[in-house]
């Protein structure tokens, strides 16, 4: 212990005596860890919630259907490319008893959407009245679709709370004609809130109307753009894909060795792929960070042996008055660990000073897992312990007479 308290004094002395070599070895730790954490608490973060929201979006009992064949890359450009119809999705529930409820959708793209002077550009959604029980949002003011605004492609819409804020400010919208595009809609709800989803859209800044509406007035076509549907909890969910598979593919008159014109995605899909996009956090972004890290060890190395050929006379004269070749090497050594230990914990303030500005100032995930703080103290720790032992064996091995010379 005595031993221990010794060696930390000679460090800090040390340390004070060559302040600027001291501030570049601590200068690439810092940058390295700081780095380092930031990277996995925010990969950490920003994965849980994907997750979450998925959760929320995409329960384990839902499948999605959607047009196009299993890895087709783009969406619905046309009846020719798209031919996933209420029909369909109508006929499905019919021959699957597994089948709990659905939901068809349709996504004209972004409208104008003008109540008297303000306007705003935002993404309309067709949904039918299923809608508040198939993706668990209802509404906070007003009323939802009903099965007749659905049948009659009623002109009813359901506002996102921030496109509402937009364009009435504190004025109730319920009951308010705006007109969507050039076609004239009545208010009748407000959704409730739910924040920008996995892909980054904002879902309180659009707008919903029946499915039929969207299809028909806002973009006169007789096909959907995809169907979510729940499976009933007590049924076999994989025979239940396949159950509506088999359903789809007699629809569409598919020939046996035919490929589908559809994909259906479930949640354990979804899971997989926020995983695969996850090793974007969890491998390649820390390596990255991981590089810092070594050419901070690099100079940590390169000072530390400077400093033995800048203080050979005090090793000559420690050795002299009888310290052995093994505390001078266990010295420098305890210099070198001491030296990233430090810049190591400066680093993990600074990346915690950064996540709380992120976390406060732009609106995203907070927070720093232990975990990452403990792979960043033990990789500053252990930085400095590589760099130092080949200048702290080259100090050991130092001849006191020479030295002293």
């Amino acid at each position: 212990m005595r031993k221990t308290r010794r060696l930390a004094g000679h460090a800090l002395r040390a340390m004070n005596r060559h302040r600027l070599r001291t501030f570049f070895m601590m200068l690439g730790t810092f940058v390295g860890v700081t780095a380092l954490t930031a990277i996995l608490a925010i990969g950490r973060t920003a994965r849980q919630e994907v997750l979450d929201r998925f959760d929320v979006l995409f329960s384990g009992s839902s499948i999605l259907v959607s047009p196009g064949s299993p890895g087709s890359r783009g969406g619905p450009h046309g009846p020719a490319r798209n031919n996933l119809t209420l029909e369909d999705m109508a006929a499905i529930a019919a021959a699957v008893e597994a089948v709990e409820v659905w939901d068809p959708w349709h996504m004209p793209g972004n409208r104008e959407v003008v109540w008297q002077g303000n306007s705003r550009n935002v993404r309309v959604m067709g949904h039918s009245e299923r809608a508040e029980v198939v993706w668990n949002r209802g509404v906070t003011r007003g009323s939802h679709f009903t099965a007749q605004d659905v049948a009659s492609a009623a002109r009813v819409a359901l506002l996102g709370q921030t496109l509402a804020t937009s364009l009435f400010g504190e004025m109730d919208p319920i009951g308010q004609q705006i007109r969507i595009g050039t076609v004239p809609f009545e208010v009748v709800g407000i959704l409730a809130v739910q924040g920008i989803d996995p892909h980054g859209w904002d879902r309180d800044d659009e707008v919903h109307v029946p499915v039929t509406t969207a299809m028909r007035r806002l973009d006169n076509v007789d096909y959907i753009s995809a169907a979510k549907v729940l499976i009933a909890s007590r049924a076999d969910f994989d025979g239940a894909v396949r159950a509506v598979e088999s359903a789809l593919r007699s629809r569409h008159a598919l020939a046996a060795d035919a490929p589908s014109d559809f994909t259906l995605t479930t949640a354990a899909q979804v899971r997989d792929m926020v995983g695969s996009s996850d090793r974007v956090f969890s491998l390649f972004l820390p390596l990255l960070a991981g590089v810092s890290i070594i050419v901070g060890g690099i100079i940590v190395a390169n000072l530390m042996l400077m400093g033995v050929n800048e203080r050979r006379g005090e090793i000559g004269l420690r050795k002299a008055v009888g310290a052995r070749s093994r505390d001078v090497w266990l010295q420098f050594l305890f210099e070198s660990s001491l030296v990233t230990t430090a810049g190591g914990v400066l680093g993990i303030v600074a990346a915690a000073l950064f996540l709380w500005f992120r976390a406060t100032h732009l609106g995203a995930p907070g927070g720093m897992p232990w975990q990452a703080v403990l792979i960043g103290l033990v990789t500053a720790i252990g930085v400095g312990l590589i760099a130092g032992v080949f200048p702290a064996r080259r100090a050991a091995a130092l001849d006191p007479v020479q030295s002293l010379r």
